[in-house]
């Protein structure tokens, strides 16, 4: 029997043993943290897509008439507990889901990134996965593994270009980047001073929980886009959620209340600490002494761990190559289209990058979508084994 190792015990991470194992392979899962332990950090963010959109039908069957109903839209955490938890105590998996096991290194037996890539005979060698827990340091060996570790670790920088500003790494405290933290922090807020950095669903969804509050603060929202309605709504949008969040962001940018003041088409240049506080200057030249800086400008993935694989990874996305150039024209999640099993090769064989991780910083993932892919990349597995 051919051996499996998941990386992630997240959504994506859990679809992916469980389709393994349908397939015959026998399944360890390798988790840093708790099961679902990123949905978590969404706090009571609901997801945009409902339910039925967000498991497989191999997976709603295993909760069978404990499932949610299939147009709930659910909160990360309501996610995890509701649906990811039982999942993983279900007794298909027992026993194949370690948590508190970080994957620190993934490598080939005896062999480099630069021995033999793309040979044949490259495929012939296990992995070895150097894993850290409170054991200590032990090497799993596997024949094939999935990377379902997703994104949500590691927030992008806040600083114009891509690229922390002076003084962000120093920041403590001040910075928030996860919006289950931003949540429990809200009440402490009210009357502050708020530096608001990004304009995707996020910075929007966190715009409208400041505005909620019964003493806004007052926010500076800093945007990279000139446009009056800065975050982009789709015509007709069929996931009413989203369209919702998006359009009160933009209604509040094109008529800024009092506690709101738009800063278009600039970034942020630096931080300096300020008694407490923080002083940041954007790039258009203004400056402001702020009691938070909320900073949703996106999450990109973790590469670090997979050093001496040979992947073929996107210089844009820095997820998957092949997916990436299939999707290059791609705006809307929803208009994803289906790809070929080759858009789907990492490069090494029987490693693949699955979920959000295979986007890396591409905005237009959809469980939904990653789902489908993962189905093409377990069928390629099986038939290789």
């Amino acid at each position: 029997m051919k051996t499996l190792v998941v990386v992630g015990a997240g959504p994506m991470g859990l679809e992916a043993a469980l389709g393994a194992l349908a397939r015959g392979f026998d399944v360890t899962v390798l988790e840093k943290d708790r099961v679902a332990e990123s949905l978590r950090r969404y706090g009571g963010t609901r997801l945009f897509s409902p339910f039925a959109m967000n498991v497989s039908p191999r997976l709603a069957a295993l909760l069978g008439p404990a499932a949610p109903a299939a147009d709930e839209l659910l909160t990360g955490e309501a996610m995890a507990r509701r649906v990811l938890e039982p999942v993983a105590r279900a007794a298909l998996l027992a026993g194949r889901i370690r948590t508190g096991h970080r994957v620190t290194a993934i490598g080939r037996a005896r062999m480099t990134r630069r021995d033999m890539p793309g040979h044949p005979l490259r495929a012939e060698r296990p992995f070895r996965i150097l894993v850290e827990s409170a054991r200590g340091e032990e090497v799993v060996e596997a024949d094939a593994v999935l990377d379902a570790s997703g994104v949500y670790d590691r927030p992008a920088a806040v600083g114009a270009g891509g690229i922390p500003a002076r003084g962000e790494r120093a920041l403590d405290g001040v910075l928030v980047q996860h919006l289950g933290a931003l949540q429990a922090r809200l009440p402490d807020l009210e009357g502050k001073e708020v530096l608001l950095v990004g304009h995707g669903h996020s910075a929007a969804g966190v715009l409208a929980w400041l505005a909620a509050l019964a003493r806004p603060p007052r926010v500076t929202w800093a945007v990279r886009s000139p446009n009056g309605r800065p975050c982009v709504e789709i015509a007709g949008d069929p996931l009413p959620e989203r369209a919702r969040v998006t359009s009160h962001a933009n209604d509040l940018a094109q008529r800024p209340p009092d506690f709101l003041t738009v800063e278009r088409r600039v970034g942020v240049e630096a931080f300096a600490p300020e008694g407490g506080r923080v002083t940041a200057r954007l790039s258009n030249g203004r400056f402001g002494v702020f009691d938070a800086v909320l900073g949703f400008t996106g999450y990109r993935p973790d590469l670090s761990f997979l050093s001496e694989l040979a992947l073929d990874v996107s210089p844009v996305s820095e997820g998957a190559a092949g997916l990436a150039r299939a999707l290059s024209n791609v705006t809307d999640c929803l208009s994803v289209p289906a790809v070929r099993p080759e858009d789907l090769a990492s490069g090494e064989p029987g490693f693949h990058l699955v979920g959000a991780k295979s986007y890396g910083r591409l905005p237009t993932f959809l469980l939904r979508n990653g789902l489908a892919q993962l189905e093409t990349i377990l069928d390629r597995l099986a038939a290789s084994a």
